[in-house]
């Protein structure tokens, strides 16, 4: 199973669009710890989400890796979906753009726009 899992995913990533898209879905989510991390340092702000706004105060960069993980976890999950070339790229597309939501209001929220 694993095997079959694996053979898929680096079959997606085969395609050139799928890997832009991922990695900037993955420097989205860097961007959005990053982001999230100098809002939080600057005092002006508080995280929502109480689960990561504790561990981010407590060990900033394991929050990083967390979040990253997660973001891993998510791209395996897309990629070992056994649907439609398209439908896939559509759902990629879809994490990617939402995932760009979040960096982009907190630099908006940073820089007072």
């Amino acid at each position: 199973m694993a095997a079959r899992v694996r053979d898929r995913v680096r079959d997606v990533l085969a395609w050139r669009d799928v890997r832009a898209l991922l990695a900037l879905f993955c420097f989205a989510q860097l961007l959005d710890g990053v982001t999230t991390y100098i809002a939080l340092t600057s005092h002006h702000f508080e995280e929502a989400n109480p689960i990561f706004g504790s561990l981010l105060d407590a060990h900033p960069l394991v929050a990083l890796g967390v979040k990253l993980l997660v973001a891993s976890v998510v791209v395996v999950a897309v990629l070992a979906l056994r649907i439609r070339w398209r439908l896939r790229l559509a759902v990629i597309v879809v994490f990617t753009a939402a995932s760009l939501v979040a960096p982009m209001v907190n630099i908006s929220r940073l820089t007072g726009l």
